[in-house]
């Protein structure tokens, strides 16, 4: 599988993120068409670097999310911070 995802990356000009999802892609539409390939054989010795692969997308896309969340949590906490300061200076004004 790894000579097909550099060949897809050299030749077509795909990342590998893209090359991983086209075969996903094929490998799918071939299943569903019930056309017959032995994917154990397919992609034997190959499925840790596929793994590999995938991992690392989601550990990116982790990544992202954690971030986000973060900066959502900071956003959050600062206009509470605010709202607080001016409850209290519109309760000074009343006095």
């Amino acid at each position: 599988m790894e000579n097909i995802i550099e060949k897809l990356q050299k030749e077509v000009g795909l990342n590998e993120d893209q090359a991983v999802k086209s075969l996903k892609v094929i490998k799918e539409y071939m299943d569903k068409e019930n056309l017959q390939v032995d994917w154990e054989k397919f992609f034997k010795g190959k499925y840790e670097h596929f793994k590999d692969s995938v991992s690392t997308f989601f550990s990116k896309i982790s990544d992202k999310a954690e971030d986000w969340s973060d900066r959502i949590g900071d956003k959050v906490e600062d206009l509470t911070t605010d709202a607080k300061q001016k409850m209290k200076d519109v309760s000074k004004n009343k006095d």
